[in-house]
């Protein structure tokens, strides 16, 4: 399931977004208020709460927005002409590891935002999985039609490498330490998955 984009915003709308990302990122998503944020959009708090009925609404449409964009970014650089398969799959999960750890590395408020909207909202999260697990679909399937993979279960497959790579590629990173380390052990563990398509698909031919 893609992700549901936000209806269109108007001015006001993007404002209140604007003001409120401000002070969850750096005051905390717990520490901050709904009357703050109206005052930050010189508003009153019965105006806010017209335009987002909660706290919460404005933090998701906040990540919503966020991992929109950041499903877009992952279309734009696997699509780019010349790459093979498995080059696109590793060009995926080390520009998911760069976005995330950017994100997140060393950003506790931003970890603590991203764990709420888990928390208090799990059906995003779910969205947000199946999104991204359906470009992942779209990169096997090329590489199905062109002889790169031999891949029973597309879906499957997806799942199992959202899983495989969750330590680089999700929130967790906030636990994490160098980015150049992460990057590395993330290669040698696409090495590995590479091998076992290579194996499969070899396997296949017989």
């Amino acid at each position: 399931m893609p992700i549901t984009a936000l209806p269109p915003l108007d001015e006001t709308a993007r404002s209140i977004l604007e003001a409120a990302s401000k002070r969850f990122l750096h005051y905390g998503y717990g520490k901050t208020t709904m009357s703050e944020i109206a005052g930050d959009c010189n508003m009153s708090t019965g105006n806010l709460y017209r335009y987002f009925p909660s706290k919460l609404d404005i933090a998701e449409a906040f990540v919503r927005h966020l991992r929109g964009e950041q499903i877009r970014r992952l279309r734009e650089v696997v699509s780019r002409p010349g790459l093979s398969t498995p080059q696109k799959l590793r060009t995926f999960f080390k520009t998911k590891l760069k976005l995330v750890y950017d994100r997140f590395h060393d950003r506790p408020k931003a970890y603590e935002l991203s764990q709420e909207i888990m928390r208090e909202r799990p059906a995003f999260a779910d969205e947000w999985e199946s999104a991204e697990a359906l470009v992942l679909c779209e990169i096997l399937e090329g590489g199905e039609m062109t002889g790169d993979l031999a891949v029973c279960n597309r879906v499957r497959i997806s799942r199992i490498l959202q899983d495989a790579f969750f330590r680089f590629t999700s929130s967790a990173v906030y636990y994490e330490g160098d980015y150049d380390l992460l990057a590395g052990e993330l290669d040698e563990l696409m090495d590995l998955v590479l091998d076992g398509f290579q194996l499969r698909n070899s396997k296949s031919k017989i």
